[in-house]
C-alpha cells in the first residue's frame, strides 16, 4: 500500500496529514494536525500521518469537494484559502522502496496550488525518522 503524506508551513504553525487514495486512485489530503517545529514532535507526526495514509476511501462526490480544505484553513487559523496560501509552504512525504522521500514544493498562488522541485528532494531510510523531520523543518522554515 502506498504511504503519504504532506506538510504545510502556514500563518506561522506547521501542519502534518496523510494522503489516503480514493477508489479512483486520487490522493486526498485529509486529517490535519498541528505540531510545534521540534524535531522529536515532527518525527512522531510524520510516522503517525504516513501509518494513516495506507487505507483507500470512496472517492468525494462532486459535493463533497467543496470545504475538503478548510480543515487544514482552521489548522492555520485563517478564513480563506487565499489566506492560507499568503505564506504557505508544502513538501510531499512518500515511503518509496524503504525510504522516505521528502519533496519541496514551490508556492504557484491560490490558483495554481504548489508545484514539485523534484531536483530538490532528499531521502532518507525510514528508520531516520529524525533526518526526516529535520529536513521537512529546514524545507518549511527556510
Amino acid at each position: 500500500m502506498v504511504q503519504s503524506a504532506v506538510a504545510y508551513s502556514a500563518n506561522g504553525k506547521i501542519i502534518v496529514a496523510p494522503v489516503v487514495r480514493t477508489t479512483t486512485g486520487l490522493g486526498l489530503e485529509v486529517e490535519p494536525i498541528v505540531h510545534p517545529p521540534i524535531a522529536a514532535d515532527i518525527a512522531r507526526g510524520l510516522r503517525d500521518a504516513l501509518a494513516r495514509s495506507a487505507v483507500v476511501v470512496e472517492h468525494p462526490s462532486q459535493g463533497e469537494w467543496k470545504g475538503s480544505f478548510k480543515p487544514f484553513q482552521d489548522a492555520a487559523g485563517v478564513r480563506s484559502h487565499s489566506a492560507f496560501m499568503k505564506t504557505a509552504r508544502r513538501v510531499s512525504i512518500d515511503v518509496v522502496d524503504d525510504h522516505v522521500k521528502i519533496t519541496p514544493e514551490r508556492n504557484l498562488g491560490p490558483k495554481e496550488g504548489f508545484e514539485p522541485i523534484a531536483d530538490a528532494a532528499v531521502l532518507f531510510p525510514v528508520q531516520d525518522e529524525h533526518g526526516a523531520a529535520f529536513a521537512l523543518l529546514r524545507f518549511l522554515t527556510e
